[in-house]
């Protein structure tokens, strides 16, 4: 990568792309990607073309997906993505630890995470509100953070 591009940014344009292609909210798998860096100015601005998204594999489990085979072939490229769906639900402090999918608050959700060596950034997008985006900067935590900062990790973990 000729000029560092912040991982929220590469999530940005990632996730700008393959909602223009992709159906839906209801991917039956979760999907690894390569990113290789074509212009990084026009990243900062969602340009088609500035990012080369090359698919990797899929798989219905993500941790599989991320320990398999092609989760060791993203370091060829200058950034890893990781794309899945699901369900979200709002935490209620107190209640009952309610599945997501059950949850009567419940929102399909798709998620774009980005690890490279700046670090992790993720976009989310909700079906019922498609034009918002979410944006994060590396402040999500649990096992899917951590299994994706495992992927980019030099010693793969």
């Amino acid at each position: 990568m000729t000029d560092p591009v912040a991982p929220v940014v590469l999530a940005s344009c990632v996730e700008h792309s393959l909602h223009q292609s992709l159906p839906g909210f209801d991917q039956p798998a979760a999907r690894l990607y390569g990113v290789t860096v074509v212009d990084p100015q026009a990243a900062e601005r969602n340009v088609d073309g500035a990012l080369r998204i090359t698919f990797l594999a899929e798989h219905a489990d993500v941790y599989e997906l991320l320990d398999s085979p092609a989760g060791a072939a993203v370091r060829a490229f200058d950034a890893a993505v990781v794309l899945t769906s699901g369900w979200a639900a709002p935490v209620d402090e107190g209640a009952p630890e309610t599945p997501p999918s059950l949850h009567p608050g419940r929102r399909r959700v798709r998620l774009v995470v980005v690890v490279c060596d700046g670090g992790v950034g993720s976009v989310l997008r909700f079906a019922d509100a498609p034009d918002d985006v979410v944006a994060d900067s590396g402040s999500a935590h649990g096992s899917l953070a951590d299994a994706v900062h495992a992927l980019w990790s030099p010693a793969g973990g």
